[in-house]
């Protein structure tokens, strides 16, 4: 396996058989869905991806990925009512999948004749959100491919996901990086300072539910524009805008977030589905005096350290960090901030009409994460996942009402000083800042 595969194999062994990595992708599909077309294309595509027919298990006391034989694919088909869907949808991505067995499984879910959604449950270890997009694409030209009666045409990978990993595993970790990572870990202060709403099981998994944060096209411009000012990334002025957030809940002077970071960047590698992703920290310091975009300078070259130094897997981090679970606190990271700006070819698939839908997921990976979702209107769709046995819903609303209406604050006047921003001038340390935030109403800043 890869250093990140064994990693998540590992996790999974202490969750007893409720993998807190099944991710899935879906779409509504209304018209005369050919699901013939559909299962020999799913086939196709796990038989040019050997990760999507490898079972991940243990060989001679050694975690090992163990590529199977090609076989046809069959969906697992079930039909419910339109007003069922939601929750026939969550059993589901609930479904467990054994890494011992198989790590993808396609449903149908039939809704009427002509009505369905196409899921397929994935486990992390085998995909990343850039090998979603390579699944999408590569399912809509097999599927018109076999309607027309037309060869694949697609060609041949020049590296699978275990060639990745043993090439990987050849190359030790350089002692440079490990001692960046050791000086960024330590002492770390709590990622989500915001205290629980009830105390949740110390054992993993927990619940997961799911709040949808609109950032609407106007803000979404504001963002690339202010980049633009700052001479930087989206993601920067995302991340900047979470620091100041996070900072405002906290009784510290320093904040740290996870993010995930892409171990791709080589043509080799950009049309291979698999897990090629770490999750890296993104430590900074904030004071009331900060300006927005002082802060926002200081995330870029914070991201571009950690980007620098990215070969350290997360696991290897959170060991170095020291802080172990029966601390009471979340280990090294316990919120994460995703944004996906990247480009997806429209869905399209012929005689029908497709939508691509979000499911969200049971089970819950850590407190909050708040992924950001580009629109084509310019806008954003925030899926915030968080802990639904430690926070309730209306103090993620208000979490995730407040990063919005901060985020607008900050792009519009750079220059002001994160304490103004926050409506928190001068708080020191010694006045905790989340004994004044714990009564706002959601979306208040």
């Amino acid at each position: 396996m890869s250093r990140e595969q064994e990693a998540l194999w590992l996790d999974d062994l202490f969750c007893d058989g409720q993998s807190m990595y099944g991710e899935s992708w879906a779409c509504r599909v209304t018209g005369n869905l050919d699901v013939d077309a559909v299962e020999w294309a799913i086939g196709q595509i796990v038989a040019r991806h050997e990760v999507l027919r490898t079972r991940l298990t243990e060989r001679a006391g050694e975690p090992v990925q163990i590529v199977g034989a090609t076989e046809s694919v069959r969906l697992a088909q079930l039909s419910c009512s339109p007003e069922d869907l939601p929750g026939a949808l969550s059993r589901v991505v609930a479904e467990p999948l054994d890494l011992d067995e198989t790590p993808i499984r396609p449903w149908l879910v039939r809704l009427s004749p002509t009505e369905a959604v196409l899921v397929v449950q994935l486990h992390h270890a085998v995909v990343d959100d850039w090998a979603l997009n390579i699944f999408q694409r590569e399912l809509m030209h097999l599927y018109r491919s076999r309607l027309l009666g037309r060869p694949p045409g697609l060609e041949p990978l020049p590296v699978q996901a275990g060639e990745f990993a043993v090439a990987q595993r050849a190359q030790e970790l350089d002692p440079a990086d490990i001692e960046y990572w050791r000086e960024r870990v330590r002492a770390a202060p709590r990622s989500f300072p915001l205290p629980p709403d009830r105390p949740g099981s110390a054992d993993p998994p927990h619940r997961a539910e799911r709040y949808v944060l609109t950032v609407d096209p106007e803000l979404g411009r504001a963002v690339r524009a202010a980049g633009r000012v700052l001479r930087t990334t989206p993601f920067t002025v995302f991340a900047a805008a979470m620091a100041a957030l996070l900072w405002q809940y906290g009784e510290s002077d320093e904040v740290i977030f996870g993010t995930p970071v892409s171990l791709r960047g080589t043509a080799a590698v950009d049309d291979m589905i698999g897990y090629l992703c770490n999750l890296l920290p993104l430590r900074l310091t904030v004071s009331p005096s900060t300006s927005f975009r002082a802060l926002a300078n200081a995330t870029r070259a914070e991201v571009l350290g950690a980007m620098a130094h990215r070969s350290v897997p997360f696991s290897h981090l959170v060991r170095m960090s020291g802080r172990k679970a029966d601390d009471g606190l979340p280990l090294l990271c316990d919120v994460f901030l995703v944004v996906d700006d990247m480009t997806w070819e429209p869905l399209a698939l012929p005689g029908l009409a497709v939508e691509r839908i979000y499911i969200p997921p049971v089970r819950a990976k850590c407190a909050l994460i708040i992924s950001l979702v580009a629109g084509e209107d310019g806008g954003y769709t925030g899926y915030c996942d968080y802990d639904a046995d430690a926070y309730e819903a209306s103090t993620v609303a208000r979490v995730a009402g407040r990063y919005a209406a901060l985020l607008a604050k900050c792009v519009a006047a750079p220059d002001e000083t994160v304490g103004h921003l926050t409506g928190l001038p001068g708080t020191s340390a010694a006045h905790p800042r989340s004994t004044a935030l714990s009564t706002s109403s959601p979306g208040g800043t």
